[in-house]
């Protein structure tokens, strides 16, 4: 169980996806801490397999009818209310070398109940309320992403890492409602080539770790002329071990009487942050995106001395910063398991 305690989690927690307003995964999410979405500085063992699984849910304020037709007409475009935002994905990690650990994630995106609002004032037969156009759910696979992260320092149980990655553009992009196709940012995959570099930062204690990281991701154009605005996300966190196993280093005579624990469960808080710059089409900004969210974050991870594991997290933003008319959103929450090979 010692190898998996210190390693396990790089899988798992790269399979949590943090998922923004009415964009796909902004944020990769890599580490081996003991949180969800904050990014660690801990690597695998050379050799090392992980393979996990793992839901996420991101519930919306769905804006009103009323809103969106009030912001239609004061000549506001490219609004989207959408309830809900389900993402289920397939984590891969593996350690290249003890200070290099390479995490593949394959995610399935799916939008609940999209609506927006479409112009008509050139169209005098259209009457006020036929602005907001239901067009249902969107959903499919999603693009393809790699992080490798990289350890660069590990000295007196303080560790420095460097993160750099990239998204292929594996994603759907042809889903329609009816015989039209949706806008390129309610598509499970965005068309485009995007890229990830930052740091991660990891202090143990005895009892308790501390984690942070940054992460940019720049994102270039994919279909239809569009590009997802780029992303600067920060993350803290604080892990305090409530369950441990023991390590007894007595003879087998001397260890009778002991109880030794199978598993470990962990308990964490985070603060999860992120900058969206606003989206382009065709080099132009485009109205009502970009934000900056700060989410507080926390759950319970378990992990047994059989390889397995397994989390759940809840999420409540405590700080919204939208461009524009967006839904604003009302909590996130996330489970996975896993296994170690």
């Amino acid at each position: 169980m010692q190898r998996v305690k210190k390693n396990l989690w790089i899988g798992l927690l790269f399979g949590s996806v943090p998922l923004w307003a009415c964009n796909s995964s902004h944020v990769l999410g890599a580490g081996g801490s003991g949180a969800v979405y904050t990014m660690s500085a801990g690597t695998m063992e050379e050799g090392g397999f992980y393979l996990g699984i793992n839901a996420e849910r991101l519930s919306n304020t769905p804006l009103s009818d009323a809103k969106i037709a009030e912001a239609i007409a004061n000549g506001s475009e490219h609004i989207h209310s959408i309830d809900s935002i389900n993402t289920y994905s397939v984590s891969l990690s593996y350690g290249v070398t003890d200070l290099l650990t390479l995490n593949v994630l394959l995610p399935y995106v799916s939008r609940q109940n999209i609506r927006a609002g479409e112009n008509h004032a050139y169209d005098a037969s259209v009457i006020h309320g036929d602005v907001v156009h239901l067009h249902g759910d969107s959903e499919g696979i999603g693009d393809i992403s790699a992080i490798l992260q990289y350890k660069i320092y590990d000295v007196d149980k303080t560790k420095i890492a460097l993160l750099a990655g990239i998204k292929a553009p594996t994603g759907e992009t042809d889903i329609y409602d009816g015989d039209e196709l949706l806008e390129a940012d309610l598509q499970p995959g965005s068309g485009s080539w995007d890229y990830f570099v930052g740091a991660a930062f990891t202090k143990d204690f005895e009892g308790f770790s501390l984690h942070s990281n940054i992460l940019y991701k720049y994102n270039t154009e994919g279909n239809y002329g569009y590009e997802m605005g780029d992303v600067f996300s920060y993350n803290f966190a604080f892990a305090y071990k409530l369950i441990g196993e023991e390590h007894e280093h007595h003879t087998q005579e001397e260890h009778h009487g002991h109880e030794a624990f199978d598993y470990s469960i962990d308990f964490f808080v985070e603060l999860n942050g992120q900058v969206a710059q606003k989206d382009m089409h065709y080099g132009v900004d485009v109205e009502n995106t970009g934000n900056h969210v700060i989410f507080a974050t926390t759950g319970l991870q378990f992990i047994s001395n059989k390889d397995y594991s397994a989390y759940i997290a809840v999420g409540i933003p405590i700080y919204e910063d939208y461009n524009g008319v967006q839904s604003e959103m009302d909590y996130k929450a996330t489970i996975g398991i896993g296994k170690s090979f």
